[in-house]
């Protein structure tokens, strides 16, 4: 008898440690939560400046709740939120973006315990601007081809396009006193084709479109090689 209950109460301990053992195993278990699951996003189309971003729904393995947090911007990988705590899979972009522009976007899924899971990053770029639309502005002049290098004086001459077809040109020289002055003229003005422009000031002038960027603009009249600048 004194050597049975020897040995039980040996045991006694060894139980109790396997019991606690047991018992944090579950615990651990049991407040172990896990991200939501891995989702896709769906291809932007090129050309589109007012996206409509759409991504597949990613699920929790616990049941959390899910929300999305939306990335979009001109830098890889986008930095600007667009969308926080969404709960749907899918996020229409109001303003239009800037043309001949690509952007990068992706999503991160959240559940309600703070887990979170990042899709990839994809891009699309916005469409072409029109030769109207890429006109519009402040044109500097830079350089005429076969004269001399213009002074800083003459590159604050400038031909200015507006969306409501108006024109506005300024041009300056400096005088022998070395002071910067000049005139100008305005009128109406209208594209021709993709590669002219005709102007109706006190006379109708036509300007060749040699090209035609964001920032350059390369114009023919009467036979002179003219580069402005924004």
């Amino acid at each position: 008898m004194k050597t049975f209950q020897l040995k039980f109460k040996t045991l006694l301990p060894l139980l109790f440690v396997g019991f606690v053992l047991s018992s944090c195993s579950k615990d651990d278990e049991e407040v172990e939560n896990r991200p939501p699951t891995a989702f896709d996003l769906t291809e932007v189309d090129d050309g589109t400046v007012q996206p409509q971003l759409s991504w597949e729904a990613a699920t929790d393995p616990d049941g959390d709740k899910v929300t999305y947090q939306v990335y979009l911007d001109t830098q890889d990988p986008p930095q600007t939120v667009v969308a926080d705590n969404l709960g749907v899979n899918t996020l229409s972009i109001g303003d239009e973006l800037e043309l001949e522009t690509t952007y990068y976007w992706k999503v991160v899924a959240k559940d309600a315990n703070g887990n979170t899971t990042k899709s990839d990053i994809t891009s699309f770029t916005t469409r072409d601007m029109t030769t109207g639309e890429a006109l519009v502005g402040k044109w500097f002049f830079e350089s005429i081809a076969g004269q001399p290098a213009l002074t800083e004086c003459e590159k604050t001459s400038f031909h200015q396009f507006t969306e409501d077809l108006f024109f506005l040109t300024k041009q300056f020289v400096q005088d022998s006193d070395g002071e910067c002055k000049g005139g100008g003229g305005s009128g109406t003005y209208e594209i021709i084709g993709n590669d002219r422009i005709k102007v109706i000031a006190n006379r109708i002038d036509i300007f060749e479109i040699r090209s035609l960027t964001k920032t350059e603009l390369v114009l023919v009249i009467d036979d002179m090689l003219l580069t402005l600048k924004k």
